[in-house]
């Protein structure tokens, strides 16, 4: 049996109408008449044909083509988010008013990036922003229910180490994946301590921001999506949702907490660099908050004078006068690594082997042409921030390309065992529900060749 995915789009749906759910074949072909463009009910819930519309226009804008063989896709993955939005009300889910809010500036900034300006978003919807922003807002908190009840039936999925055995023993041998050539690595690195000047400097811009959205002048999303130097945050309105306690630094924890909700905090420091944050949420442990994140720059030439530093290092270690482990403890300044003697963390999986077409080309280059337990030459590099440091790297281990095993690639095997058991649920949940949930479809798609037995 085909599967619906488990990550399916929450796209914008149009406006609702309820009916109820005791309908019968003679009413629900009546309400066809006097609607015009209900093309589906699951439940309390009905779909319009203006919602294929939409959704075709939303692949449009993603970069897809969308053609008339698409309408059998785009009504079952309506279907399924309505029989997840009427269960979700059955179990009395709730979303508030902050994470609608939040979740329309998140899509206008980034239609509005894919399009180029406000102006070719108005004329690709034939709407002002405002007018947008009116019309979605009952589908967008339609989809975050949705999106919360898919959440609830999967959270709960655990894996042990003989699932992954078994699943590996039940893979045939040619249809394991190939991985790459694996390198894993240390470094010392040199970075200047940054002024406080340039501190100051960042905190008084971080501030005028703060002020602008506090003052309802620019837009949460917006101000994360234009300064934001959090990766993980920036292109979904600067947003963590449902964070417990303990999971972020506790400087942003102290923030979130002693900020009512709706509120903005002042600007704060942690060890990232300078934010301030809106609570949208807070129940008990847990909190959600949006922010944006500044950092300081290192200095140019403060970095230079770092040169001669590095090279004595580099002298030194060759020489045998002192151990790589040592040289970190001694000298190097970045925190993650240095407490790990220098050893490298892949963010990917937490493990310490990279695959060379992850490694950033400059640290690869450095790398190739080293055997185990060398190390390279010193060089100047950039990282993430976009601040130059020093370092030097030794490699410590190198893995050829082989066959996936779980000895070498348990994480693999988990992860995919996870989805496959996650897809299951689903799909048992699915049929359990459609079987006794109310649900008809106009005879337009009594052709379509669904993954689920829909049509009853």
């Amino acid at each position: 049996m085909l599967r619906i995915s488990l990550l399916f789009a929450l796209f914008l749906t149009s406006s609702v109408v309820t009916f109820s759910q005791t309908e019968n074949s003679q009413d629900f072909s009546e309400k066809f008449q006097l609607i015009d463009g209900v093309i589906a009910v699951v439940g309390d819930e009905i779909i319009l044909n203006s919602s294929i519309e939409d959704r075709a226009l939303q692949e449009r804008l993603q970069g897809g083509t969308s053609d008339g063989n698409d309408r059998c896709k785009f009504i079952e993955e309506l279907l399924f988010e309505k029989l997840l939005l009427h269960n979700a009300k059955i179990d009395s889910l709730e979303v508030t008013d902050g994470q609608i809010m939040d979740e329309i500036d998140r899509r206008l900034a980034y239609y509005v990036q894919m399009l180029g300006s406000v102006e070719a978003f108005e004329a690709e919807y034939g709407k002002t922003v405002s007018e947008w922003k009116a019309d979605f807002s009952d589908p967008i908190k339609e989809q975050l229910l949705a999106q919360s009840m898919q959440q609830s039936i999967s959270q709960d999925v655990r894996v042990t180490p003989a699932e992954v055995i078994e699943y590996f023993e039940n893979t045939p041998p040619d249809s394991l994946p190939l991985i790459p050539e694996e390198i894993n690595y240390s470094e010392i690195v040199l970075q200047p301590e940054i002024s406080e000047t340039q501190k100051q400097a960042v905190r008084t811009t971080l501030d005028s921001i703060r002020n602008l959205v506090a003052s309802g002048k620019l837009s949460m999303t917006l101000a994360a999506t234009r300064y934001s130097e959090d990766p993980g945050s920036k292109y979904k309105g600067g947003c963590y949702e449902n964070i417990s306690r303990g999971a972020f630094v506790a400087e942003f924890e102290a923030a979130a907490f002693d900020t009512p909700v709706n509120g903005y905090s002042n600007v704060f420091e942690t060890d990232f660099g300078y934010h301030f944050l809106r609570v949208t949420d807070k129940r008990g442990e847990q909190f959600s908050a949006c922010h944006v994140l500044m950092k300081p720059k290192v200095d140019v030439l403060a970095l230079e004078n770092l040169k001669s530093k590095i090279d004595s290092i580099h002298i030194s270690l060759e020489s045998g006068d002192i151990s790589f482990d040592l040289a970190v403890l001694s000298n190097s300044t970045r925190t993650n690594s240095k407490n790990s003697r220098g050893q490298v963390v892949n963010a990917r999986d937490g493990g310490v082997m990279f695959g060379v077409d992850e490694l950033d080309p400059n640290i690869y280059f450095l790398l190739e042409p080293l055997d185990v337990g060398e190390v390279s030459i010193p060089v100047q590099l950039i990282d993430d921030d976009k601040n130059g440091y020093w370092t030097i790297l030794k490699l410590d281990g190198r893995s050829s390309a082989h066959r996936a095993n779980p000895k070498d690639d348990y994480a693999l095997f988990q992860s995919q065992v996870e989805n496959n058991i996650r897809t299951k649920a689903m799909n048992e949940w699915i049929e359990d529900h459609i079987s006794d949930t109310y649900i008809r479809i106009t005879s337009t798609f009594e052709d379509c060749l669904f993954n689920m037995n829909w049509i009853k």
